[in-house]
Order: C-alpha cells, then sequence, then structure tokens
C-alpha cells in the first residue's frame, strides 16, 4: 500500500511520544513488515521507525512480533487520526505483556478518558455500596455521579437525585452539588 502524504497536524498528540514518526535509525523494508506480521497488511506505515523486539518477552500463541514500527490508526471513538508508536508497542508487549495481537483502537485522548471513565465508575460504584459517608467520600460520590451523568454512562436520574439530595442536606455549601443539580436537571430534559 503506498504511504499517504501525512502531515504533523493530522495526529492526535501523544503525551509521551509527540505526533511524528520516530526513527529509530534499525533498517528494514517496508516489505519484510508486512510481511512479517499480518496486522500490518493494509495500515500506513513508517519503516524507518523500526525497532527490533525481544520475542522472549512477549506473549503469543503461534507467532511473535519480530520488531515494532510506528502505524497510523484511526481512533474507533472520534474517528481522529493517531500513531500507535514503536516504542509504546513495546512497552505495551514486552512490559506489560499485553498479547501480541493486542491493537490499539482509541487515541491518546480517547484511552485517557475511557480510563477516567472507568476509574470513576468503580469509585463511584463503591462508594454506593457504603452503608455511610464521610463528607470527604461524598463530595467524590457527588464530583464522579457528575462526571459520569454527563458522560452518559448513568442514566437512572432518580438514583442520581437521592445522591444530590443527601449531599443538599449534609454538604449544601459544596459547588459540585450545583453542578451535580445543573446536569441532573439538563439529563432529565
Amino acid at each position: 500500500m503506498p504511504r499517504r502524504q501525512t502531515r504533523i497536524s493530522d495526529f492526535v498528540p501523544h503525551p509521551r511520544y509527540g505526533s511524528t514518526p520516530v526513527r529509530s535509525g534499525f533498517t528494514i523494508s517496508e516489505s519484510e513488515l508486512r510481511s512479517g506480521y499480518w496486522r500490518l497488511q493494509n495500515d500506513e506505515l513508517f519503516p524507518e521507525t523500526a525497532l527490533p523486539a525481544d520475542t522472549s518477552k512477549q506473549n503469543y500463541a503461534i507467532f511473535p512480533r519480530t520488531c515494532y514500527v510506528d502505524v497510523a490508526r484511526s481512533c474507533r471513538r472520534c474517528a481522529r487520526r493517531f500513531i500507535f508508536f514503536a516504542r509504546e508497542q513495546r512497552h505495551w508487549f514486552e512490559t506489560l505483556r499485553f498479547f501480541v495481537d493486542a491493537d490499539c483502537v482509541l487515541c491518546p485522548e480517547c484511552r485517557r478518558t475511557s480510563q477516567a471513565l472507568r476509574r470513576r465508575l468503580r469509585r463511584y460504584a463503591d462508594l454506593r455500596a457504603k452503608d455511610s459517608l464521610t463528607d470527604a467520600e461524598l463530595y467524590r460520590l457527588v464530583d464522579d455521579t457528575r462526571y459520569l451523568l454527563e458522560h452518559e454512562v448513568l442514566k437512572n436520574t432518580t438514583t442520581l437525585g437521592t445522591i444530590k439530595n443527601l449531599a443538599l442536606k449534609r454538604i449544601p455549601h459544596y459547588r459540585g452539588v450545583a453542578a451535580l443539580t445543573a446536569a441532573l436537571d439538563a439529563a432529565r430534559r
């Protein structure tokens, strides 16, 4: 597949690696890259970024990955383009030991949002399960409830109204209560 002309502004920046392919100094042809790993058949690759892999550190069933290469991807959630960096792949597959056929489908910004949603949903569930909450825990519950409601993760406004009413009784001065009330009103419309 011929490489498209890519501009730096095309890519969502990665917080650690930036938004441009990173040359490695390792030489391998594009055809070798494509023939060595099935997932790269139709992707936009940057062969000058290839890094040799340590297959002894990988988690694979049949075929290990012998090298990593910067690959252009489109985010499954926001459709913006981003680079799945060779150095990032090495970290995923050799340090974190993800299965080598795992693929990066979200841009760095959507991954960060997704992780925040999971973290807040877990904390929300833990706090909801408690019999009684300290004021500090209630502050966190109010903030997490508003955040999850605004991101359309929570939808039951009756349950969320109970949280709002508890907060109005115990911590009416907290500005997060007003933000939760506004978010609930918007969700009910």
